[in-house]
C-alpha cells in the first residue's frame, strides 16, 4: 500500500475483517480516508500519534483496544477535537477491568470529538462515570445516535435528556445501574426531556430496578421503546408516551403493566417471557382500560407469559384502516398453558398460535386470512371455519389428534401446509 504514493482517496467502509493499512504516512498524496479502523497497541499496531497525523480522516473513525492507552496524555495526542470531518465515532475497549477508574474517565474525557460528530458509540468503557462532554447539548449539539454498550462499571447514566438532535438511544449491558434517575433527563429547561428521541432501548441490564418517571412530558417523540433482559425492573414507565408506535418487553419478569399507559398511536405490542406484564391482557377491567388507549393497535404478539387466560373480545377495538369485523392486522400466541377455550381468540387478518398446551379445540374466527398453528399437542380439532371467511393460507403443524384435524375447508384457501401429521389418512372436503 506504502507504494501508492499518488493516492488521494481511499475507501474501506463495510470492511470489517480488513486491517489498517501500514505506513500511511507514506501516502503523501493522501487527502481522504473514510472507514478508517485504528487498532491501539500490540505488534504492528498502531499509536496515538498516528492519529494525531492523520488529518484526512472522515466519515467512520474507529478507535480499537484503548485499554492500551496509558494515560491522559497519551490520548491527548490523537487531537480527536480536531478533526472536523469525523461524523461517525466507535471508541472500544476490550480488556474489562481497569486499575484506576479516574485515569480510565480522563482518556475518555480527551477523546471527545468534534462537534461535527452525528453517531457516537462506546463501548466497554471502563470508568465509573463517563466525562461531562457526553452530556453536553451545546457541543454535542448535531449528535443524532448514541450507543453505550458493555460499560459494566458505570454506576450512573449520563445526562442525555437536553440533546436536542438525539434520535436513537441504546444503553445495553451497564451491569452497575439499579436506577436510571432524574438526573437521566438533564437539567429543567425550557424544552421536554429529550425532544427529539424516537427510539430507545435497553438490554441486558442485570441489576436495574427502577425508572423514575417525571411525568413532565419526556418523550414526546418516540416511536419504539424496547426493553429485554431486565429482569430485576419494577418500576413504572412513562406515562404519556403518544407518539409510541412499537413496545417490546422481553425477558423482565418483575415488570408490571397494571398502571394504564397511554398509548394513542401503539400499531404494534411485543411482549415476550414477562409474565407481569402479561397480566395486563388477563382482567376485563386492566385489558378495557388499556385498550381504551390503543387507536391504532394493529399486532399483538405475546409469548411465555403464563398468567394470560384469555382476551375479552367484546373489548377490543376496530381498525379504520381494515373490515369492520377485524380487530388486528396480526395477532401471535406463544407458549400459554393456561388458554383453553376457542373463543377467547380474537380475530386477526394473520393469527398464529403456538405451543398452547391445554387448547383443545379452536374456532377459526371469521376474517382470518391466514392461520398458522403449531405444537398444540392436545388440540383435537379444528372446528367449522365460519361462514364467509376469506382464508387463503392454513398452516397445522405438529398438533394432537390426527384423525379429524379440521372439520371443513374453505373455498378460498390457496396453500395448505400440513406437518408432522404421520395418522392423518384423508384431508376434509370443502
Amino acid at each position: 500500500m506504502e507504494k501508492l504514493i499518488n493516492l488521494r482517496h481511499l475507501d474501506i467502509s463495510n470492511t470489517s475483517h480488513l486491517k489498517m493499512p501500514l505506513h500511511l504516512s507514506k501516502l503523501k498524496s493522501l487527502q481522504v480516508l473514510v472507514g478508517a479502523k485504528f487498532l491501539l497497541g500490540g505488534c504492528g499496531g498502531s499509536r496515538m500519534e498516528d492519529l494525531s497525523e492523520a488529518h484526512y480522516l472522515y466519515g467512520f473513525l474507529s478507535i480499537l483496544e484503548l485499554q492500551n492507552v496509558v494515560d491522559r496524555r497519551e490520548a491527548q495526542k490523537a487531537k480527536m477535537r480536531e478533526k472536523n470531518h469525523i461524523e461517525k465515532l466507535s471508541l472500544a475497549w476490550s480488556v474489562s477491568t481497569a486499575d484506576n477508574s479516574q485515569t480510565e474517565r480522563d482518556i475518555l474525557d480527551e477523546l471527545h470529538p468534534h462537534t461535527n460528530i452525528i453517531k457516537l458509540q462506546i463501548s466497554g468503557y471502563r470508568g465509573t462515570q463517563f466525562p461531562n462532554w457526553l452530556a453536553d447539548p451545546s457541543f454535542l449539539k448535531l449528535l443524532v445516535q448514541l450507543s453505550l454498550c458493555n460499560c459494566r462499571d458505570c454506576f450512573s447514566l449520563p445526562a442525555l435528556g437536553q440533546l436536542s438532535s438525539l434520535k436513537f438511544l441504546s444503553i445495553k449491558e451497564m451491569h452497575r445501574i439499579t436506577e436510571v434517575t432524574e438526573g437521566f433527563y438533564g437539567s429543567v429547561s425550557s424544552k421536554k426531556p429529550f425532544n427529539s428521541l424516537e427510539k430507545l432501548e435497553f438490554a441486558k441490564m442485570p441489576e436495574w430496578k427502577q425508572w423514575h418517571v417525571l411525568g413532565n412530558g419526556e418523550f414526546p417523540a418516540l416511536q419504539d421503546l424496547s426493553i429485554e433482559v431486565c429482569p430485576k425492573l419494577m418500576g413504572k414507565l412513562p406515562e404519556n408516551l403518544c407518539s409510541l408506535a412499537k413496545l417490546r418487553i422481553s425477558l423482565c419478569p418483575e415488570l408490571n403493566l397494571e398502571t394504564p399507559i397511554q398509548l394513542s398511536n401503539l400499531k404494534k405490542f411485543e411482549v415476550d417471557g414477562s409474565p407481569k406484564a402479561g397480566v395486563l391482557f388477563d382482567e376485563d377491567e386492566l385489558f378495557t382500560s388499556q385498550l381504551e388507549g390503543m387507536k391504532q393497535i394493529e399486532k399483538l404478539d405475546i409469548s411465555n407469559c403464563n398468567y394470560l387466560t384469555s382476551l375479552p373480545i367484546s373489548t377490543l377495538p376496530n381498525s379504520s384502516k381494515m373490515n369492520s369485523n377485524m380487530f388486528l392486522e396480526e395477532l401471535r400466541l406463544h407458549g400459554y398453558a393456561s388458554i383453553s377455550s376457542p373463543e377467547l381468540v380474537p380475530t386477526a387478518r394473520i393469527l398464529c398460535i403456538d405451543s398452547c398446551q391445554n387448547l383443545t379445540r379452536f374456532l377459526i374466527p371469521n376474517g382470518t386470512e391466514r392461520l398458522y398453528i403449531g405444537f398444540c399437542e392436545n388440540l383435537e380439532i379444528l372446528l367449522s371455519v365460519a361462514c364467509g371467511t376469506q382464508m387463503t393460507e392454513l398452516y397445522i403443524i405438529h398438533n394432537g389428534s390426527d384423525e379429524e384435524i379440521v372439520e371443513g375447508l374453505p373455498s378460498s384457501l390457496s396453500e395448505l401446509y400440513l406437518s408432522d401429521h404421520h395418522e392423518l389418512h384423508s384431508l376434509p372436503t370443502v
